[in-house]
């Protein structure tokens, strides 16, 4: 009765439109209340105890660097030189501008790790040039958002970072897992793009000379080599993801000093004290998930749930739909970091008893939650887009709905042939 009723009151507090971080403390709240009404009362105390044990974690300190390189990328301008390095490449193929757009999100996933922060970048940037091409703004819309959801798949990645943390997978695998499937995603959506753009006739742009990719190529370099540093350090042992992500913010700090020469002192403030507000959001959702998780494994929610899937199927690829078609839905109410917070510690116990590896789900449950970034009501890259393209939201998924099947069908075969994502992590760790 205590758990449905600290469920019941997520829910309620969540399409009430309150911040997620609050709904779910409440939530937990709300059941440490109750339960004093009840012969095992739980401690009130245990409420501080575990918000701070949540956010105890030397791993979560990536999480504040990666976005701080991230925001030092903007204002330094390697945003743009991404996107000019991806218009010398593809510009002049079907799709134009807006498979430009596809690129460039591939190219900065590499770099910040982070879905929105690509969708922000690449969106101011693209989306008035498009519309001065002619592109349907809802159409260009679409194909910023949905190309935006590959940022947390290809390292580095913030949703790697904290599944790591959370259910104490290595990090570093869950990098190199990532890549092929991020590939996919990529080679998929820009598919989708040439096929439509090509139908509906959409200008090109003008073939790059061999001397305009040169410079392109020579002014992005600087920014290419930072994902090669981060995941390498990692991959080779020099550095664990925390310290890389230090190494990121550093160097993104050095390029703006030394090589653009275009950072000052009041921009550098004016990154770190976005970095602090987007930090202290996350890891006050970490801290009170962190309860509400223990409330749940205390209350047999993972039996409830392992229970309730074994009774459909025993079959485990009728376990890993279910599961994949579950996550979908929870993607689509729900932000990506309190599904994970929660269920994490409750669906991988079940599927590794299963032996499905923990690094393969890893990967298919932080792909299988940035489809939902794209979904509304709580698609956050539709609104983001939104925002800075000024188009409905539920025009912008409209338009956004082939690539919402073509990244189902790459979850569909990330999910039944795990060679593909463990390919890389096995390489390089072993089996």
């Amino acid at each position: 009765m205590l758990l449905v009723s600290m469920i019941a009151i997520l829910f309620i507090f969540s399409l009430l439109g309150m911040e997620i971080a609050w709904a779910i403390g409440l939530a937990a709240f709300g059941y440490l209340t109750l339960s004093q009404f009840t012969d095992n009362a739980t401690p009130m105390v245990l409420f501080a105890q575990q918000m701070t044990s949540g956010v105890n974690s030397f791993v979560l300190l990536a999480i504040p660097l990666f976005i701080f390189a991230g925001e030092l990328m903007n204002v330094t301008g390697v945003t743009r030189r991404i996107v000019n390095f991806a218009a010398s490449l593809v510009g002049h193929i079907n799709g134009g501008l807006a498979n430009v757009g596809v690129t460039a999100n591939f190219i900065m996933s590499g770099c910040s790790g982070s879905a929105l922060a690509d969708a922000a970048a690449t969106g101011t940037v693209l989306l008035p040039e498009m519309k001065k091409r002619g592109f349907k703004p809802a159409f260009s819309s679409a194909v910023i958002a949905s190309a935006a959801t590959v940022g947390p798949i290809v390292p580095p990645s913030i949703s790697f970072v904290l599944l790591g943390a959370i259910v104490n997978i290595s990090v570093g695998q869950l990098f190199l897992g990532g890549v092929i499937p991020g590939a996919l995603m990529f080679v998929a959506m820009f598919g989708v793009t040439w096929w439509i753009c090509r139908r509906r006739e959409y200008p090109l742009e003008q073939r790059a000379t061999g001397r305009e990719r040169g410079i392109a190529f020579f002014e992005g370099i600087s920014a290419l080599i930072a994902p090669i540093i981060i995941v390498g350090a990692i991959i080779f042992g020099v550095a664990t993801p925390t310290e890389s992500a230090a190494v990121a913010a550093f160097y993104v700090l050095f390029l703006g000093l030394f090589v653009y020469r275009n950072l000052s002192f009041m921009q550098i403030l004016h990154a770190a004290s976005h970095a602090a507000v987007a930090t202290s959001i996350i890891m006050l959702t970490v801290a009170t998930s962190k309860i509400f998780a223990w409330l749940a494994v205390k209350e047999n929610l993972g039996v409830y749930l392992t229970n309730g899937l074994l009774w459909i199927s025993e079959d485990l690829w009728v376990l890993l739909l279910l599961i994949n078609i579950m996550l979908l839905i929870l993607g689509m109410i729900m932000e990506i970091l309190p599904i994970m917070l929660i269920l994490a510690p409750v669906l991988f116990p079940l599927l590794t008893d299963l032996g499905i590896n923990e690094v393969h789900f890893g990967v298919v449950m932080v792909l299988n939650l940035m489809i939902g970034m794209i979904t509304p009501p709580i698609g956050l890259n539709l609104f983001i887009i939104s925002s800075i393209g000024g188009v409905g939201v539920i025009d912008i998924f409209k338009e956004a709905i082939p690539y919402f099947l073509i990244l189902v069908g790459v979850l569909l075969i990330i999910t039944y042939f795990p060679q593909i994502t463990l390919f890389l992590p096995s390489l390089f760790f072993g089996q």
